[in-house]
């Protein structure tokens, strides 16, 4: 798949569900595409899934269903996240 402008996604996130406890829902139905060189900002409420957001994507806790992809490839690969 080939994004606009002829870039292609760099980090793809398809029907992304993640609970806790088997309960708690923490985010459903989540999709993102993200092209290299654009830029990201997760901005919401607290509690809304951005930090759990951030984690799959660091492959630090792995979606309950759905599927995420870097560059094509299932998983996170080889990442460093820095928290703040």
């Amino acid at each position: 798949m080939t994004a606009r402008h002829g870039r292609k996604p760099l980090l793809t996130m398809s029907r992304i569900e993640k609970t806790f406890g088997g309960e708690t829902v923490a985010l459903k139905d989540l999709n993102l595409t993200v092209n290299g060189g654009d830029f990201l900002s997760l901005l919401g409420p607290s509690g809304c899934g951005k930090s759990t957001a951030l984690r799959l994507i660091a492959g630090l806790i792995h979606p309950t269903s759905g599927r995420l992809e870097w560059s094509g490839e299932r998983g996170a690969g080889d990442l460093g996240i820095v928290f703040q």
